[in-house]
Protein backbone atom coordinates (compact mmCIF):
# COMPACT_ATOMS: atom_id res chain seq x y z
CA UNK A 1 0.00 0.00 0.00
CA UNK A 2 0.99 3.51 -1.06
CA UNK A 3 1.51 6.30 1.50
CA UNK A 4 -1.12 8.30 -0.57
CA UNK A 5 -3.47 5.18 -0.38
CA UNK A 6 -2.82 4.52 3.55
CA UNK A 7 -3.27 8.20 4.29
CA UNK A 8 -7.07 7.96 1.76
CA UNK A 9 -7.79 5.17 4.25
CA UNK A 10 -7.11 6.60 7.41
CA UNK A 11 -8.79 10.39 6.53
CA UNK A 12 -11.85 7.88 5.40
CA UNK A 13 -11.93 6.07 8.38
CA UNK A 14 -11.92 9.16 10.44
CA UNK A 15 -14.46 10.87 8.61
CA UNK A 16 -16.59 7.96 8.78
CA UNK A 17 -15.85 7.39 13.27
CA UNK A 18 -16.48 11.47 13.52
CA UNK A 19 -20.07 10.78 11.40
CA UNK A 20 -20.68 7.78 13.78
CA UNK A 21 -20.39 9.92 16.92
CA UNK A 22 -22.34 12.75 15.82
CA UNK A 23 -25.32 13.41 17.94
CA UNK A 24 -28.55 14.15 16.33
CA UNK A 25 -30.86 16.01 18.88
CA UNK A 26 -34.26 14.58 19.65
CA UNK A 27 -37.65 16.59 19.58
CA UNK A 28 -39.05 16.85 22.82
CA UNK A 29 -42.61 15.69 22.38
CA UNK A 30 -43.87 19.31 22.01
CA UNK A 31 -40.81 20.01 19.43
CA UNK A 32 -42.36 17.39 17.60
CA UNK A 33 -45.87 18.76 17.67
CA UNK A 34 -45.24 22.14 16.52
CA UNK A 35 -43.27 21.13 14.01
CA UNK A 36 -45.84 18.32 12.58
CA UNK A 37 -48.49 20.80 12.92
CA UNK A 38 -46.27 23.40 10.43
CA UNK A 39 -45.72 20.37 8.10
CA UNK A 40 -50.44 20.22 7.98
CA UNK A 41 -50.51 23.55 7.47
CA UNK A 42 -47.87 23.75 4.51
CA UNK A 43 -49.83 20.83 3.10
CA UNK A 44 -53.21 22.10 3.54
CA UNK A 45 -52.17 25.26 1.99
CA UNK A 46 -51.02 23.20 -0.77
CA UNK A 47 -53.93 21.20 -1.48
CA UNK A 48 -56.29 24.61 -1.34
CA UNK A 49 -53.82 26.74 -3.71
CA UNK A 50 -54.38 22.78 -6.15
CA UNK A 51 -57.88 23.99 -5.53
CA UNK A 52 -57.54 27.53 -6.24
CA UNK A 53 -55.71 26.71 -9.52
CA UNK A 54 -58.20 24.53 -10.82
CA UNK A 55 -60.91 26.15 -10.97
CA UNK A 56 -58.83 28.98 -12.46
CA UNK A 57 -58.21 26.91 -15.12
CA UNK A 58 -54.46 26.47 -14.24
CA UNK A 59 -53.85 23.14 -14.17
CA UNK A 60 -50.26 23.11 -14.92
CA UNK A 61 -49.72 24.74 -12.46
CA UNK A 62 -50.97 22.39 -9.90
CA UNK A 63 -47.40 20.30 -10.36
CA UNK A 64 -45.37 23.03 -7.90
CA UNK A 65 -48.22 22.26 -5.52
CA UNK A 66 -47.95 18.40 -5.93
CA UNK A 67 -44.07 18.41 -5.20
CA UNK A 68 -44.66 20.23 -2.33
CA UNK A 69 -47.03 17.06 -0.96
CA UNK A 70 -44.19 14.75 -2.02
CA UNK A 71 -41.54 16.61 0.00
CA UNK A 72 -43.91 17.38 2.95
CA UNK A 73 -45.16 13.84 2.88
CA UNK A 74 -41.50 12.06 3.16
CA UNK A 75 -41.10 13.99 6.62
CA UNK A 76 -44.18 12.73 8.39
CA UNK A 77 -43.37 9.82 10.41
CA UNK A 78 -40.09 11.38 11.69
CA UNK A 79 -42.71 14.42 12.83
CA UNK A 80 -44.32 11.66 15.17
CA UNK A 81 -41.74 9.93 17.80
CA UNK A 82 -43.50 7.78 19.84
CA UNK A 83 -45.35 9.28 23.10
CA UNK A 84 -45.46 12.86 21.13
CA UNK A 85 -49.20 13.02 22.24
CA UNK A 86 -50.76 16.45 24.34
CA UNK A 87 -54.09 16.29 24.47
CA UNK A 88 -54.10 20.22 24.81
CA UNK A 89 -52.22 20.92 21.93
CA UNK A 90 -52.38 17.55 19.58
CA UNK A 91 -55.10 15.89 17.60
CA UNK A 92 -52.79 13.02 17.06
CA UNK A 93 -54.40 9.30 18.41
CA UNK A 94 -52.24 6.81 20.14
CA UNK A 95 -53.53 4.62 17.47
CA UNK A 96 -50.62 6.33 15.38
CA UNK A 97 -48.08 4.11 17.41
CA UNK A 98 -50.41 1.22 17.72
CA UNK A 99 -50.77 0.81 13.89
CA UNK A 100 -47.88 2.66 12.66
CA UNK A 101 -47.20 0.22 9.42
CA UNK A 102 -51.11 1.63 8.46
CA UNK A 103 -50.01 5.13 9.36
CA UNK A 104 -46.66 4.89 7.59
CA UNK A 105 -48.24 3.54 4.60
CA UNK A 106 -50.82 7.22 4.24
CA UNK A 107 -47.37 8.80 4.12
CA UNK A 108 -46.17 6.81 1.54
CA UNK A 109 -49.77 6.94 -0.54
CA UNK A 110 -49.22 10.75 -0.54
CA UNK A 111 -45.68 10.67 -1.62
CA UNK A 112 -46.89 8.14 -4.51
CA UNK A 113 -49.94 10.28 -5.44
CA UNK A 114 -48.56 13.17 -5.22
CA UNK A 115 -45.58 12.39 -8.07
CA UNK A 116 -48.69 11.56 -10.07
CA UNK A 117 -50.34 14.80 -9.48
CA UNK A 118 -47.51 16.34 -11.10
CA UNK A 119 -46.98 14.37 -13.87
CA UNK A 120 -50.95 14.55 -14.50
CA UNK A 121 -50.74 17.99 -13.84
CA UNK A 122 -48.07 18.86 -16.10
CA UNK A 123 -49.83 16.90 -19.33
CA UNK A 124 -52.34 19.29 -18.33
CA UNK A 125 -55.25 16.98 -18.95
CA UNK A 126 -57.55 18.77 -15.94
CA UNK A 127 -60.05 15.78 -15.83
CA UNK A 128 -57.46 13.53 -14.53
CA UNK A 129 -55.98 15.93 -12.23
CA UNK A 130 -59.16 16.83 -10.62
CA UNK A 131 -59.87 13.02 -10.05
CA UNK A 132 -56.47 12.61 -8.38
CA UNK A 133 -57.00 16.19 -6.01
CA UNK A 134 -60.45 14.24 -5.09
CA UNK A 135 -58.96 11.15 -4.39
CA UNK A 136 -55.91 12.49 -2.48
CA UNK A 137 -58.04 14.67 -0.30
CA UNK A 138 -60.68 11.65 0.09
CA UNK A 139 -58.93 8.48 0.45
CA UNK A 140 -55.64 9.65 1.73
CA UNK A 141 -56.12 13.27 3.92
CA UNK A 142 -59.42 12.12 4.94
CA UNK A 143 -58.58 8.14 5.40
CA UNK A 144 -55.79 9.14 8.63
CA UNK A 145 -57.17 12.43 9.81
CA UNK A 146 -60.55 9.55 10.12
CA UNK A 147 -58.19 6.81 11.42
CA UNK A 148 -55.53 9.26 13.23
CA UNK A 149 -56.49 12.28 14.37
CA UNK A 150 -58.87 13.04 17.43
CA UNK A 151 -61.84 15.89 17.28
CA UNK A 152 -60.78 19.72 17.47
CA UNK A 153 -59.67 20.81 20.65
CA UNK A 154 -61.79 22.68 22.40
CA UNK A 155 -59.85 26.48 23.83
Amino acid sequence: MTLLSRTVVVVLSLGVAAGGCATVKKMTPDEAIAARQELMKKQGAAMRSISDKLKAGQVQAVAADAAILQDTSKQIPKLFPEGSVNPATSRAKPEIWQKWAEFEKYGKTLHNQGDMLEKTAKSGNAEATSKLVADIGRQTCGGCHTAFRGPEIKK
